[in-house]
Order: structure tokens, then sequence, then C-alpha cells
């Protein structure tokens, strides 16, 4: 079905040509030959479009237009036979979308009513990106949460740096640590979060095509350059640009970023004209860029050019009094996929979760819980669970008789396969190592081919 429309006219052969016509193009239509059965009509379905006379028995289809409240998401075309000026711009004035002078043909009605859906489907489109977009930025702040100094301090420097529209900031810190996090933060408490947020990996492209999604490039410019490009910096005017490990840019592109920073206008690859951006620039790396500096990888005036305002997000394990609350956050986001399990932390397991040592950050926490919650059952989540997705197994064997690392192995292997329930497929996967390795294993260690 196209959308549902609804018909107000009087005129009961215009009203069923109307109904019938639009059935057939695979619309719902459904006819209402006054005011009154309009109302009963609106009061129990839902419309995406009317079709509304301005002259009936019992009253101006004004009348309607005034009352209808949510204009936004049923769009109207009036209809008049008296193609005063004035009654069109009062009809649009209250909230029509279009309006059309009888006698009308088919070809002519049907035009605007298709512009109409298209307009209706694009307006939720939009709504929809808002959406998506303040949720987004619900999320990123949200996942700021946290009890450690070290997070107050992040949030508070947010909030510093966000008021500052053009300031440039470097963040830095560990893989998984969430570093895009902090920039979407930035972005999202700022003036500038109507605008876009567009992002890149600098680590993940060639040189060559890192230009290109940066600057974009003329009709003509290269072989396969068969029509204008606008570029990242362009895409991203009034808005924010991510670039993500900041420190793999090849030298060549860092003195175009540099010149970009300096004066804020880029040019098009095999262009002239300089094209003005306005533009926050926000970059991150795990790398040592004083290192880089310093063995000639990386520029020493883009590096302060960068650094205007820094952010260290630090790793996971010199804030661990955070981790309960992080942990609780992503059981809560992975439950949300299981409705039918309920399951939550024991003390244990969170004491343990905090004694780890997360060299994967804040990501592998988010992957350790996402893997605990696929495989319980339900109820307390124990050391034990934790243990059996690879984490906090550390804790358990410090207490243990030193033993060889065979026997550990051996030992760990025996008891996922027991949690799996003997099936050899899930026990493989959770290992890491395919059915035959784990079969020799099992052999190994006495197991009957049978279990």
């Amino acid at each position: 079905m196209r959308g549902r429309i609804i018909i107000v006219e009087d005129e009961e052969v215009l009203r069923d040509s109307l109904v019938d016509f639009f059935k057939q193009e695979g619309y719902e239509a459904i006819g209402a030959e006054n005011l009154r059965c309009a109302r009963k009509q609106l009061a129990r379905h839902n419309f995406d479009l009317m079709i509304l006379d301005m002259k009936l028995p019992d009253g101006s289809g004004l009348d309607l237009l005034s009352e209808i409240s949510d204009l936004k998401s049923l769009l109207v075309i009036v209809a008049t036979a008296y193609p005063e000026v004035q009654t069109a711009v009062h009809a649009l004035k209250l909230g029509a979308y279009d309006y059309i002078n009888k006698p009308f043909d088919l070809d002519e009605m049907q035009l605007i009513v298709e512009r109409a859906m298209d307009t209706r489907q694009l307006r939720g489109e939009v709504n929809s990106f808002r959406l998506r977009e303040k949720q987004r930025n619900k999320q990123s702040w949200t996942r700021l949460i946290g009890e450690s100094n070290a997070l107050s301090k992040i949030r508070q420097e947010i909030l510093l740096v966000a008021k500052a529209d053009t300031t440039t900031t470097l963040i830095l810190g560990e893989s998984g640590v969430g570093k895009e996090l902090v920039a979407e933060a930035i972005h999202y408490q700022s003036a500038r979060r109507e605008g876009p947020l567009l992002k890149i990996n600098c680590a993940a492209l060639p040189a060559s095509l890192l230009e290109n999604e940066l600057f974009g490039h003329e009709k003509g410019a290269y072989t396969d350059a068969r029509s204008r490009q606008k570029g990242l910096f362009e895409l991203a005017d009034h808005g924010t640009l991510f670039l993500d490990e900041i420190a793999e840019m090849e030298p060549g592109l860092q003195a175009k970023l540099l010149r970009v920073l300096e004066d804020m206008t880029v040019t098009r690859i095999g262009g002239q004209q300089s094209i003005q951006v306005n533009v926050r620039i926000v970059t991150a790396t795990n790398r040592d860029l004083f290192e880089r500096i310093k063995k000639g990888l990386f520029r020493e005036d883009l590096f302060y050019r960068l650094n205007v305002f820094p952010i260290r997000v630090p790793p996971l394990r010199e804030h661990p009094e955070d981790i309960p609350v992080l942990a609780n956050l992503f059981l809560e986001e992975f439950l949300l996929h299981s409705l039918d399990k309920r399951c939550e932390f024991s003390s244990e397991s969170l004491t343990c979760l905090k004694k780890h040592s997360w060299p994967g950050n804040v990501r592998e926490l988010k992957n350790v819980i996402e893997r605990t919650t696929l495989l319980h059952e339900g109820g307390k989540i124990s050391p034990d669970d934790l243990a059996l997705v690879g984490c906090c197994g550390e804790g358990k064997l410090a207490a243990e008789e030193m033993v060889s690392l065979s026997e550990v192995e051996k030992k760990h292997v025996l008891s996922v396969y027991k949690r799996t329930e003997h099936n050899k497929t899930h026990t493989a996967d959770i290992l890491g190592i395919n059915r035959l390795t784990l079969r020799r294993k099992l052999k190994e260690y006495g197991v009957e081919e049978n279990q």
C-alpha cells in the first residue's frame, strides 16, 4: 500500500471517481460526503493525505482544516470551485500543503498527490534522522558516566571545549578507551549539534584515497573522476569533522591539512578555486606524537595546531571504580535484545571485573559483557560465567597451586566443554579453535568421542 487517503467531497460522482482512481494506483482510499463523516473517519483511522473540498453541505472545509492539529503528519490538498486567491491563501496559512482549482483532471491531481506523498516521506526521514541524532547525543554522553575523578575531569573538559565553537581538539588515549565517544560528545554538546558530524579513519585508506575523501575532486581531475565530488571538509560545513588515527596520515597530506587549519579553505583535487569552510576539527590518536615527530613521521607545526585543547582519555585500568557502572550499562543494552532474559552481576563478578587488567579497555569490556549475555541463561552472573568467555580467570588461578601451562589449558577446555553441554561447535567457537583441533585435544584428555 502506497498510503492512506481520505477524500472529502460532496459530489458523489467525483468522490467515487477519485476513490476508485487512487485505489487502482495502489493507495487505500476512503470517501466522506461531508464534514461530519470526515470527522468520524479521522477519529477511526490514521491518514497520510486528505483531499478536501472547500464547500460542503454542513460547512466550509476551512473549518475542518483549522481543527486538524497534526498537519505535519497529515497533508491536506484543498480543492475548490471558487478560485479566489484569498481562499487559497487562507487555506495555506491554516497548514494546507497545496490547493487545486475545480474542475481538474486526474493527471493534475495525481501529480500533486505524488508530490505530497514524497514530501511526507521526506519529512518522516528527516524526523527519523533527528531522532537518531538525539539518541546518539544522549548515548555518547550517557556512556561517559562514572564515579571516578578521571571521567569527571573528561566531562568538564568536553563541556569547556564544546563552548569554544572553533577550537581544535586532540583526543589522546589507548585503543578502545572511547576516543570516538568523546568526539561525539564534543559535537553534540556544542552549538554545532544541528550540523553534520562526519568521521574518517586516516589509517584505513591509502594517501591518495584519503586526500580525495577529505578534499573532493573536480570532474576530469583523474581518469575515473566523471563528475565533481565534494570532500568531507565541504560536507561537514557548520559541523564537525573527526579525523581518527591522525598519526597515520602521510606527511604530504599533513601539509595540506595544516593549510586548511590556517585559513579554513580547501581546494578540490584538480581545482583552482579556494572554498571557504566552517568546520570544527577533532582528531584522535593512540600513538606517541612526540616520538613520531622525532622520527620525522609527523609535522611538529601540525601537532601544535591540533593540540590546542588536548583531552587524554585514561585506560580502564586507571579508573576501575567505573567498571561496575559501565558493565551494568552494557548489560542493560544487550538485554534489550533478549526481552525474555533477566540477569544481573553478582557482587563477586563485579569485583572480578574490577580486578581484570583490560588491555582492550572499554571496547574489551563491552565485548565481554555481550558474550556473557548471549551465553548466560538468566539469574546471577558469577565469576565462572565470566571465565567461560575468557575473562577474569587469572584471579582464580592465582589462589591455586602453580601448575603447568598444559594443565591450565586442559582444565579450561574441559570446563568450557562441560558448560556448553558437550557441544563441540559451540566449544570450539568460544575457545577460538576449529573443531578438528578441539577433537584432538579431547582425545588427548581421554574424553570419549560420543560425549
